[in-house]
């Protein structure tokens, strides 16, 4: 009897404590803000996750994707765009390939397409309050051509064609465009300058040489949406956040009616991706990319959560981000194995890469195969090899090319080495390769451990070189490597990213210092060409050069992966059908910036906070009776 009143005692007890706590639970999601009516309030900021804080604030200097997304928020390029990666206009307002019937053309003799005219905007001014016209497109262009070129290497893909500029009138510009061996050519690129436009005032003082290497720029001044602040030097040193605020005198409100609706605009940089992960599941922030684990994760706890409130989305990114391994062709480096620069060392490593594991297991399936640094997202213009060309994943294939080539396995039978007379090493230098890898990037960490283990089945020993991002781009740069982890972003046009594999590239945007006459060859007939089905072409045969040599080998195209708050903002569209949308679209003006609209939260009624406070303190005043009722702790309890 008495054990069974005290079980139906143990029971009451539970099942009161269980009232407390969901009760608890529910008043702890109240909101703390209190009226006696159902008010709205606005969210008038937006804040971005980003796990990496972009490397500089000066355009010219930075090279992260997070810097280009900031860079796309300050300042505006002459021309932007689309939701649907088309062209649309900026600071300009139209463009044209100037014909040959006008005077101009006639008297010099240069071919259609060389010249491009382009028409501005007469609302724009600079955040500093200074008006915007032709003079700072002028300035901005010569300030990285001619002389000045080896200085300013950002935008080399553009410059290095750009002849002169001239000023027609206070909104009107010119642009003439050559080849390389300075000729008046035609550019098929005119309308995709995809570079930023730079205040005169500001810059002109700066020499090329501190603007392209050392200046700050600690309070960007743009055109752009989007203004920085006297904070933005403290915020970027403490690298914690970027707070900057809505343009209200943003020229596209009056030109295109492209108006922020909300107030500020938050960059919240993470060191862990946990933590980031948690902010958007519960609300701290309005808009993340997420790797591709850390969105798998996401998924699995919206499996387990459903909830219309977060918003998701993965799928290749318009910037066509790949992920390489690639191979420094520099012939005179030093302290680097010589038997990398072996074309049958470099097929065979092509061979032994299992891109469909990297694909599954580092990046959750949230990628693609990855074939040329041209992705899918280009349609037409993608190239992929075909069943004779590709490099499938085979280690029997390996190890037979290394056998044909004469690289012996020592006598433990763990590692290859050079055998007699190899072309590129004296007979017995090692097989054993250094790899450097960004210590941030946690899937290319992953695949350079699963790759060092995977080689011992062909004889190559990989050395992995775990660095910092800033000491990654001193070794890759100066070519002091033998094999590296990187990955790329390009713009609308294929240009900029066929661009780094050419020779021209060398001493700018090149990370393996490859140079091949055929690649080159088709690379220049494809920046002069302006029918697009011969230019397709001459593309294709850089995809299929680059691939085949197999000093740049991509191994995945990573999908972005976004997750967003549907319940702080509406207006986030469909990144699936219009790629423009996403973040990952950095060319100034991004449709989805104008389009978000912030919704207003409830505030819950004093009234009903009241209400339960006093079901909580009744059901706590319950609990302590039928405490009193329990009696003594158990082991207090004398048995019969």
């Amino acid at each position: 009897m008495r054990t069974t009143q005290r079980l139906l005692k143990d029971q009451v007890l539970r099942t009161s404590m269980a009232v407390v706590v969901a009760l608890l639970l529910l008043l702890s999601g109240l909101p703390v803000m209190f009226s006696g009516d159902s008010e709205a309030a606005s969210h008038s900021t937006l804040k971005i996750g980003m796990m990496e804080p972009i490397d500089s604030l000066n355009p010219f200097i930075g090279v992260n994707d997070n810097a280009y997304i900031f860079y796309g928020l300050v300042y505006d390029y002459l021309i932007a765009v689309d939701e649907d990666l088309g062209m649309k206009p900026n600071l300009a307002t139209s463009w044209w390939k100037v014909p040959l019937s006008d005077p101009d053309m006639q008297a010099s003799g240069k071919p259609y397409g060389s010249v491009w005219e382009y028409n501005l905007t007469e609302n724009a001014v600079w955040h500093d309050g200074e008006p915007f016209d032709a003079d700072d497109v002028v300035f901005t262009i010569e300030y990285q051509i001619g002389v000045n070129y080896d200085s300013m290497w950002a935008y080399q893909p553009y410059t290095k064609f750009i002849d002169s500029v001239e000023k027609k009138d206070l909104y009107k510009v010119r642009i003439h465009f050559k080849d390389f061996a300075g000729d008046p050519a035609p550019c098929p690129f005119g309308d995709k300058l995809m570079m930023p436009i730079v205040p005169e005032h500001v810059w002109r003082d700066i020499t090329p040489f501190d603007a392209g290497f050392t200046y700050e720029n600690y309070w960007p001044i743009g055109t752009g949406p989007f203004m920085c602040t006297e904070n933005t030097q403290d915020e970027f040193t403490a690298g914690e956040q970027l707070i900057l605020l809505m343009n209200p005198d943003y020229h596209g409100a009056i030109e295109y009616g492209q108006e922020v609706q909300f107030e500020r605009l938050i960059l919240e940089f993470y060191l862990e991706p946990a933590a980031m992960l948690t902010d958007i599941q519960n609300g701290a922030i309005d808009l993340v990319g997420l790797s591709a684990p850390g969105f798998s994760s996401l998924i699995d706890w919206l499996e387990d959560n459903p909830t219309p409130d977060i918003g998701t989305y993965a799928g290749l990114t318009c910037t066509s981000f790949s992920v390489e391994l690639i191979t420094s062709m520099d012939e005179g480096a030093t302290g680097v194995n010589p038997l990398r620069l072996d074309p049958e060392v470099r097929k065979a490593i092509a061979h032994s890469i299992d891109k469909e594991f990297i694909k599954e297991y580092i990046y959750s399936n949230y990628s693609a195969i990855g074939s040329t640094i041209l992705s899918p997202i280009y349609g037409d213009l993608f190239w992929s090899p075909n069943a004779t060309e590709e490099y499938e994943y085979n280690m029997t294939k390996a190890n037979e090319i290394l056998d044909a080539a004469g690289y012996v396995w020592n006598p433990s039978h763990t590692r290859r080495m050079a055998g007699p007379g190899n072309a590129y090493a004296v007979e017995g230098t090692p097989l054993r390769l250094n790899v450097t890898t960004e210590i941030e990037l946690v899937e290319d960490r992953d695949t350079v451990n699963f790759l060092t283990e995977e080689w011992q089945e062909i004889g190559i020993e990989l050395a992995p070189v775990f660095v910092s991002s800033a000491e990654w781009g001193n070794i890759v740069y100066n070519g002091v490597y033998d094999l590296a982890m990187t990955y790329w972003s390009g713009d609308p046009d294929p240009n900029y990213l066929l661009f780094v594999q050419s020779t021209n590239a060398i001493g700018g945007w090149s990370e393996n210092q490859y140079s091949s006459p055929a690649y080159d060859e088709n690379y220049t007939k494809s920046a002069l060409e302006l029918d697009p089905e011969v230019r397709k072409g001459y593309m294709f045969n850089c995809s299929k050069h680059s691939y085949m040599d197999a000093a740049f080998i991509v191994t995945v195209y990573p999908y972005g992966c976004y997750a967003w708050r549907a319940d702080h903002f509406s207006g986030w569209g469909d990144w699936g059908a219009h790629p423009g949308r996403s973040l990952s679209s950095f060319w100034t003006a991004n449709d989805l910036f104008f389009d978000l609209v912030p919704l207003a939260v409830k505030k819950t009624s004093l009234m009903y906070v009241f209400i339960g406070i006093g079901v909580v303190a009744a059901a706590v005043v319950a609990v302590y009776m039928f405490m009193r009722w329990r009696g003594p702790k158990e082991e207090d309890v004398r048995l019969p």
